[in-house]
C-alpha cells in the first residue's frame, strides 16, 4: 500500500501541491472511480490507477544499463568533470517509490563502459558486496604489445593472485586470481589488447594490476558484470531500462 500522491509525484505529475490540484479536479481515478483525497492508499500490486483515462503502469524501482563516456565520473558531486547522472534525460533524474538511483560500483573517470544505475537498494548490496565476487570482464589495451612468453607469464601470475601497490588512500594488495585472454572487441588476437576478468573491485584495480606486470594500461572498457553484458547497440553516454529478464538473472545469482 502507498499513498496516492506519493505515487504521482514519483512518477513525474509534478510536486505534492501540483498533484494535490490535480486528483482534487477529479482527473485521478482508481480502478474506474474518481478519487479526490490525494492521501487515499493504494495498493500498488492490484489497483488500477489511471490519469485523464491513461492507465498508469506503477514503477516501485527503476533499472538502467549505461555505456559509461569517458570523461565523466560517476558521482552525483560536480566538480571539475560532470558527473554520469549528467547523462540521464531530466524525466529520469527524479526520485522513484523505491529512492533515489544509485550507482551499482563506480568506474574511473576515463573508463568506459558497463554501468548499472538502480533504486534497488538491496541488488545493488548484492552485486557490489565483496563476499559475493561477481565477476566483471574488462577489455584493456596495453601501452607495451606482448609477447608470447609474456602472455603466458602474464596469465600464471594472475591466475595465482597478483600483489599489487598502493594508490592513494588504498593499501597495497593481494589481489584474488583473475583470468585473462587476447583480442580485440571483434575478437581478433593481439598483443596490446586483452580481456580481463576480476571478482573485486578494489580502487584503481585493473591498473594497478597491469603496473604490478610492468605494464600500463592505455584503454579501459568494462564489458560485462557477471552474466550482464554491454548493449553494443548503446554509444557512449547512451543508456537503456534494462529488461526484465535481465533483472531477474541478476536477482537469482546468475552472475
Amino acid at each position: 500500500m502507498e499513498r496516492l500522491d506519493r505515487i504521482l509525484a514519483n512518477h513525474g505529475f509534478g510536486t505534492r501541491k501540483e498533484v494535490r490540484r490535480l486528483v482534487r479536479s477529479g482527473a485521478v481515478t482508481v480502478n474506474g472511480k474518481p478519487v479526490l483525497m490525494e492521501s487515499d492508499h493504494v495498493d500498488m500490486m492490484n489497483d488500477k490507477i489511471a490519469v485523464d483515462g491513461e492507465p498508469l503502469s506503477v514503477e516501485t524501482h527503476r533499472h538502467l544499463m549505461m555505456n559509461k563516456a569517458a570523461g565523466y565520473v560517476c558521482s552525483t558531486k560536480e566538480g571539475e568533470h560532470e558527473t554520469v547522472f549528467d547523462l540521464l534525460a531530466p524525466e529520469d533524474r527524479h526520485k522513484y517509490l523505491g529512492g533515489e538511483l544509485e550507482l551499482v560500483g563506480r568506474l574511473d573517470v576515463d573508463t568506459e563502459g558497463l554501468l548499472i544505475l538502480t533504486t534497488d537498494g538491496q541488488l545493488n548490496h548484492e552485486l557490489t558486496s565483496p563476499r559475493h565476487h561477481v565477476d566483471k570482464t574488462y577489455l584493456v589495451r596495453l601501452e607495451n604489445p606482448v609477447d608470447d612468453e609474456s602472455k603466458r607469464s602474464y596469465e600464471a601470475k594472475l591466475k595465482k593472485g597478483i600483489h599489487i601497490q598502493a594508490d592513494g588512500k588504498d593499501g597495497e594488495a593481494d589481489c584474488l586470481p583473475a583470468q585473462i585472454s587476447w583480442g580485440d572487441e571483434d575478437g581478433n588476437r593481439t598483443d596490446d589488447t586483452c580481456r580481463l576478468t576480476i571478482s573485486e573491485g578494489k580502487f584503481h584495480q585493473v591498473k594497478r594490476m597491469f603496473a604490478a606486470l610492468g605494464n600500463r594500461v592505455e584503454y579501459l572498457k568494462r564489458i560485462s558484470i557477471g552474466s550482464l553484458h554491454l548493449d553494443e547497440n548503446l554509444a557512449p553516454g547512451e543508456y537503456r531500462d534494462l529488461r526484465a529478464e535481465e533483472i531477474e538473472m541478476m536477482k537469482n545469482g546468475n552472475r
